[in-house]
């Protein structure tokens, strides 16, 4: 059979890149949407933790078990495992765990980049890498039957990205985030906790949140409801589930609310740099509109020549606008 590779081999992408569909798409369920190199590096450590906890549960551990049955004469071998693959099992075991940990200090989830916080890091890699692996399964599992009810609900998912600041807080942010609905005049707002099964794997994912995915993921998002919307205020982002023009309302209402606010609405350290100098022109903001436009210019050519993508552009200009769209109001002046 001549063709036997070819279809083994575009089998193989096909499961891999569904897999990574998969992945993908549940992470951002759970955890919310993580934009840029961090996003792609969770996806890393979540194919890799899926994967060790395959190996480990589905064949490290009935080998050990199968051998020492065989050792104690209580069931009679009945398989035989080749040295090489033996090895390659030991390996894929014991290294895994220390390549998700390398991954998360390369992504620089914690404070900077360091090899020895690495290395310290390598015996509690083993129980985040578990934590990890066995709640993104669950989230393979989960993730379909809440998609299919929310659509079923006729609700659509919305994902604002976004990146709390130093010193802000999770209270402070579903402060804002209540704040925003309340402009929509969208009822009664109200905080409740995450119901069943959507918690079930952001608690088994605390302990990989705790050691390795520092202030990117959260063990558990805060709800906040308010007129048949719901909204999710994770680590790196907002999502918003409601009828399809609520929702988008909402988003848009978030984006004006929560700008130069508790969050960065920017990834990279250029664009967020550029964020803060909007926000200090922002308070510094009085009568002087000249003043306060050639301030914005200048900033703005900094703008134009820094190293960020053009949604990064596009956020700053909008923010740009907005600063100046507040400061030329007649209640301001």
């Amino acid at each position: 059979m001549p063709f036997l590779p070819l279809v083994v081999l575009l089998a193989g992408q096909a499961i891999s890149r569904s897999a990574s569909f998969a992945l993908g798409w549940a992470t951002a369920l759970f955890f919310g949407q993580i934009p840029g190199n961090k996003g792609r590096m969770v996806s890393v450590m979540a194919l890799v933790s899926v994967a060790w906890v395959i190996v480990v549960a589905g064949f490290g551990v009935p080998l050990v078990i199968g051998a020492a049955a065989d050792a104690l004469g209580v069931v009679p071998r009945n398989f035989d495992v080749q040295s090489t693959h033996g090895l390659a099992l030991a390996l894929a075991i014991v290294l895994g765990p220390p390549v998700v940990a390398g991954v998360a200090e390369l992504a620089g989830f914690g404070e900077g980049r360091s090899v020895r916080r690495w290395l310290r890091r390598i015996p509690v890699s083993y129980p985040a890498t578990a934590s990890l692996g066995l709640a993104v399964l669950q989230m393979l599992f989960i993730t379909p039957v809440i998609t299919f009810l929310r659509l079923r609900r006729g609700r659509t998912l919305l994902q604002l990205p976004l990146l709390m600041r130093p010193g802000s807080s999770e209270e402070k942010l579903s402060d804002a985030v209540a704040s925003a609905l309340r402009t929509l005049g969208a009822g009664e707002v109200e905080r409740t906790k995450v119901e069943a099964p959507l918690t079930w794997p952001l608690r088994t994912v605390g302990y990989a949140a705790r050691h390795l995915l520092g202030a990117f993921v959260r063990g558990e998002p805060v709800r906040v409801r308010a007129g048949g919307l719901e909204l999710y205020t994770y680590a790196t982002n907002v999502a918003i589930v409601g009828k399809e023009g609520a929702a988008h309302r909402a988003r848009a209402a978030l984006e004006r609310e929560l700008a130069l606010g508790e969050a960065y609405l920017t990834w990279s350290e250029h664009s967020q740099a550029l964020e803060d100098g909007l926000m200090e022109i922002q308070d510094d903001a009085d009568a002087d509109i000249e003043t306060l436009v050639a301030r914005l210019d200048r900033l703005q050519e900094r703008i134009d020549s820094a190293p960020i993508t053009s949604d990064e552009w596009n956020v700053l200009y909008r923010l740009r606008l907005q600063v100046e769209r507040e400061a030329v109001r007649p209640g301001r002046r």
